[in-house]
Parts: C-alpha cells; sequence; structure tokens
C-alpha cells in the first residue's frame, strides 16, 4: 500500500459504501489514517464488519442516508456540519443497475436508475459543497463506468446515467478548480463483485477474453485509483475520468 501523508486525518465522504467497491474505498481510506464517513440505504452489515475488523475501525462512522430524498440529504448535512468543521473528500460511489433491453425497459426503471445515480449524485454534492470550500484543498471524486463511453447492450438507462456523470464531473471542476476544489472521476469496466456474479457466465467469459490484462478487476485497484485521486499526488489533475478496464476500452 502506499502512503500518501496528506490524507492523514483528513475527513473522507463516501457514498454507496456498503457494496464491494464502496467497502474497498473506505478500507483503503482508513489504511490512510483518514475519518470515514460511510454512507448506506438499506445494508451496512459489512460496514460494520469493516470497523469491527480494521485495525483503524475507530475512525469509521456508519451513516444511514437514502440519497433519493432531500430531507435525509439535508439531514446528513446538518449532521455533517455540526460534527466536522471541513469535508476534504467527496467520494460519488452510489449507483445501481435495472437492466434490460430498451424496447423492454419501462420509464420506472429508467428514472429510478438516473435518480440513483445521477440526481442523487447532484443532491449530495450540493449538500456538502459549502463543507468541501471550507477545506484548503479538497477533491471530489466521482464514480462512472465504461458503459458511459463504450455501448452497453441493455443498459440503456446505466449508460445515461453514467455518461450524464461524466459531463457534470466535466463542467463541476471547470466551476470548482479555481475555488481549490478539484473534481475527476474514474470509469471502472468490469469489476470482480456480487453485482458482476449476477451477470451470465458467459458475458463474463467473454468479456474477459477481449480484455488484455486477461482477468476482472478487483475492487481495490478501484479504490487505489480513487485515493490517489483525492491526494496531493495528483494535484494537477482536474477534471478527468480514469478508465480503470485492464485495457478493454483501448481495444
Amino acid at each position: 500500500m502506499y502512503k500518501y501523508d496528506d490524507l492523514n486525518e483528513r475527513n473522507v465522504l463516501v457514498s454507496g459504501a456498503s457494496g464491494d467497491i464502496g467497502i474497498a474505498i473506505c478500507e483503503k481510506f482508513l489504511e490512510q489514517g483518514c475519518h470515514v464517513y460511510a454512507l448506506y440505504n438499506t445494508n451496512n452489515t459489512a460496514l460494520e464488519e469493516l470497523k469491527a475488523q480494521h485495525a483503524q475501525g475507530q475512525c469509521l462512522s456508519i451513516l444511514h442516508c437514502d440519497l433519493a430524498d432531500s430531507d435525509s440529504v439535508n439531514e446528513l448535512g446538518l449532521y455533517l456540519a455540526r460534527k466536522i468543521r471541513q469535508l476534504d473528500v467527496l467520494v460519488n460511489n452510489a449507483g445501481i443497475v435495472k437492466d434490460n433491453l430498451f424496447a423492454s425497459m419501462n420509464f420506472d426503471d429508467f428514472s429510478t436508475v438516473i435518480n440513483t445515480n445521477m440526481l442523487s449524485t447532484f443532491r449530495l454534492t450540493k449538500e456538502v459543497l459549502k463543507l468541501l470550500r471550507c477545506a484548503e484543498s479538497s477533491t471530489i471524486v466521482n464514480v462512472a463506468s465504461i458503459a458511459a463511453i463504450i455501448p452497453s447492450v441493455g443498459q440503456a438507462n446505466y449508460s445515461a446515467s453514467k455518461g450524464a456523470l461524466l459531463g457534470f464531473t466535466r463542467t463541476l471542476a471547470a466551476e470548482l478548480a479555481p475555488r481549490g476544489v478539484r473534481v475527476n472521476a474514474v470509469a471502472p469496466g468490469m469489476i470482480a463483485s456480487k453485482m458482476v456474479k449476477k451477470v451470465s457466465r458467459t458475458v463474463v467469459r467473454d468479456v474477459t477474453n477481449s480484455i488484455p490484462l486477461k482477468r476482472l478487476g478487483n475492487c481495490q485497484e478501484v479504490a487505489n485509483t480513487i485515493v490517489y485521486l483525492s491526494s496531493s499526488a495528483s494535484s494537477y489533475i482536474v477534471g478527468q475520468t480514469i478508465v480503470i478496464d485492464g485495457g478493454l476500452v483501448m481495444r
């Protein structure tokens, strides 16, 4: 593990923290000596296990927040404002999938994914922006997907939400960089996780064969990149999307 000394004692807020990638993100920031505020909506079991087992578990605060509910997000903002004077890192990682071919996709499936993956990012970022501006040098990292870059059959809703997230990242970066807030994104490819286990083995095999590294990525590789983008080691990187896919998009 590479150590970024500037991250020690920093305040980090992670949405979608209860998923496999979210857990890895929280774990990596804890290893950097950060105070991590982990948001979940429905299940915090994995977060509780991380808190109990990690050597820095006392630095992990597990918070419930329904990012689709403006009142819930507002309550979170009030809590954080009482708890901390500044927020150094925001990781917008919350996301869902509701896959179906477009001809069979209903409006609710489309709008729910857009709401969770994009509009919730807006709500949370807007709510904590003042805390981010209070930090001397803060960062926002948005977790998108290669589905925002290349066609992903059966994911018109997901692709649209993640594509919007990349546009949001670039514009927000241009607006906030002069105010000392760096904004970037990561676009993971197929990552070994519980979500991927729901995908057809045939599809996973075909994708793996198309990846130059000939393997799926792991959650720690995504988390390592996010930690890097949050540190001073990436201090001149602004408005960029780092693709983490083993070379799949390259081909």
